[in-house]
């Protein structure tokens, strides 16, 4: 597929439009919905028989001309032949990522705008694996987008990059080194036009030695449940509500349920009666997910606690960020909760 090329080919996906056709042909009527002019003008356009092409000299808004760079012949050209282009990445990357099913909204992190943080993975959920693309047509540059993100990623990864041009040793050391993988857009989908595109197959079935080779060790590792949340949940789709002391329904999305504090993972099995942390929720309950130091359950503990209960609750619910958050001189629970008492 030419569009894989021309990422990986085309500086700063920014070009004029002669540029733009030697390397998309035909396909380019299916581009040229997420290409927009600039205001910044080519200072050089391409030409037959030269590599650089030739030099733009304007002398006046309706006098330009293309200078070759060695005998200074000069040809007349048009504004229209200096307009620069830029691909919407922002919108082709995004089609991308709803294709292969990536939960999050795709952001450039680096390497003059060439690696992309996609997405997350998610196979099963509380289980995810960060997804970059990088589009740098150099083995070097390629070498370094990934050793910038193994350095981001706490967890295995996903590299992507258009195609396995500049693929290399060093490169699948670092991938392999992290128990991740390495996929290709052109092996992964099918391009539509303008940001929509096709997954030939699920990504969990090109990334199946990833799936079985840490969700399924990740399974056998716990036994505490987890509540059946929706894809793609976020924590403000969670509600909480405290029925009594030691039992809540919980709603996210369309999946609801009735836990008390044993089967949430919040119960000391020596005494089979509630943790701190389940106490410090029932606290956020009373007070509709609001706790600061005027509440009567203010504790200097409750840092210590808070921290606890975030990381099970991230647990129980497998959505990734902290569900509380600072506010004034306490915290705010980014889901909803409240008691019927």
């Amino acid at each position: 597929m030419r569009l894989w090329r021309a990422l990986e080919n085309i500086q700063g996906w920014a070009g004029v439009r002669s540029v733009w056709r030697e390397h998309m042909g035909d396909e380019l009527q299916f581009l040229e919905p997420l290409l927009s002019p600039i205001e910044e003008l080519a200072m050089s356009v391409p030409w037959p028989g030269t590599i650089e092409g030739r030099k733009v000299v304007m002398h006046d808004g309706d006098d330009i001309v293309a200078v070759d760079r060695e005998t200074s012949e000069a040809s007349p050209i048009t504004r229209e032949d200096i307009v620069l282009w830029k691909l919407d990445a922002d919108r082709l990357f995004a089609g991308a990522a709803s294709a292969l099913d990536l939960i999050g909204t795709p952001s450039s992190v680096g390497m003059g705008n060439r690696l992309w943080w996609l997405g997350e993975f998610v196979p099963v959920e509380g289980e995810r694996f960060p997804v970059y693309l990088a589009t740098t047509r150099d083995a070097n540059d390629l070498l370094k987008s990934t050793g910038i993100v193994s350095a981001l990623s706490r967890r295995p990864f996903v590299l992507v990059t258009p195609s396995r041009r500049t693929v290399s040793d060093a490169v699948n050391s670092v991938v392999e080194g992290r128990g991740s993988a390495w996929i290709t857009l052109d092996e992964t989908l099918s391009w539509k036009g303008e940001g929509v595109f096709e997954a030939k197959r699920s990504l969990a079935q090109f990334l199946t030695a990833l799936v079985q080779r840490h969700v399924q060790v990740a399974a056998q590792r716990t036994s505490v449940p987890r509540f059946p949340t929706p894809t793609g949940a976020r924590w403000s789709d969670v509600r909480v509500r405290f029925t009594d002391g030691h039992t809540v329904s919980i709603t996210v999305r369309d999946q609801q349920g009735t836990f008390d504090y044993a089967s949430m993972g919040m119960g000391v099995t020596r005494t089979r009666k509630p943790n701190v942390q389940w106490a410090l929720l029932f606290a956020f309950a009373k007070r509709r997910g609001i706790l600061d130091w005027e509440s009567g359950d203010a504790s200097p503990k409750n840092q210590k606690r808070r921290e606890r209960l975030a990381e099970r609750l991230q647990a129980f619910f497998g959505i990734a960020g902290d569900p509380i958050t600072p506010e004034g001189n306490g915290w705010r629970t980014l889901f909803r909760i409240d008691a019927d008492h």
